[in-house]
């Protein structure tokens, strides 16, 4: 009796751990990439990535990944070992070459956006990105994807997404930084953004006087901030040439 007892209690605490093992929260799996613009070798080749937030590895079996429209609506199978990445791919496993799936769904994704959610196995919500209104980024010409900046916060947050620094994304490993801009963008934008707020100072100021000091004074104002705004910008232009010079000497 003494012996049927032990076997009988060992077997409820086993039954127990696996509970634990199982028991997930808000947030352990992540929807973390998410390729809707597909490949450079084809727009068909959309892929998805999982990423499991917590130090447990996380069985899948019974979870649901689906979008609000029911297309895709995937049956999601195998574990998510601890702080790893789980690779969902479209129609085959050649949509991402030399990274073998960890399965393999149908149903496209609209370039025009979608809602994302994920289920577990008891029905509840775990992740969710709402990209209803548009995806939050990505390049549909490039095909840099839209990476999730930290996997523990909301993922219908737009903030926390980015588009990747290359094409093809990071499938099954960290993300990127995010894309930078091109050379020279930031000296652009910002020279835009100055002749625009210059514009709309003397806009407003001038709407102010009478109408025979308007042209006087237009013209005693503009030109010491036309000069300004030039060395400002020359002056970040320079300083951006050589932030560029010193990392390719580094």
């Amino acid at each position: 009796m003494k012996n049927l007892s032990r076997v009988i209690a060992l077997v409820l605490f086993l039954i127990f751990l696996a509970f634990l093992a199982q028991a997930v929260n808000s947030l352990d799996i992540v929807i973390n990439e998410i390729a809707w613009m597909g490949t450079e070798i084809s727009y068909n080749d959309e892929w998805i990535e999982l990423y499991n937030n917590s130090g447990s590895p996380i069985n899948l079996e019974g979870w649901i990944l689906k979008t609000a429209d029911g297309t895709p609506k995937i049956n999601l199978t195998g574990t998510v070992v601890a702080k790893s990445f789980y690779l969902l791919e479209r129609t085959d496993d050649n949509t991402v070459l030399d990274i073998p799936a960890d399965q393999i769904y149908t149903g496209a994704l609209g370039n025009t956006g979608e809602k994302l959610e994920l289920y577990d196995d008891s029905g509840n919500l775990i992740d969710s990105v709402d990209c209803s209104g548009g995806w939050f980024a990505g390049d549909n010409k490039t095909k840099q994807t839209m990476e999730r900046k930290n996997p523990q916060l909301s993922g219908s947050d737009s903030s926390n997404w980015q588009t990747s620094q290359n094409p093809g994304g990071t499938p099954k490993a960290e993300n990127s930084p995010g894309a930078k801009l091109k050379e020279g963008a930031e000296a652009k934008l910002l020279e835009e953004f100055t002749k625009a707020e210059t514009k709309k100072g003397l806009a407003t100021v001038s709407a102010q006087l009478p109408e025979s000091s308007k042209s006087l004074f237009i013209l005693l104002i503009a030109l010491p901030i036309a000069i300004f705004s030039g060395i400002i910008i020359l002056t970040i232009k320079r300083k951006i040439k050589d932030i560029d010079l010193s990392k390719k000497l580094e």
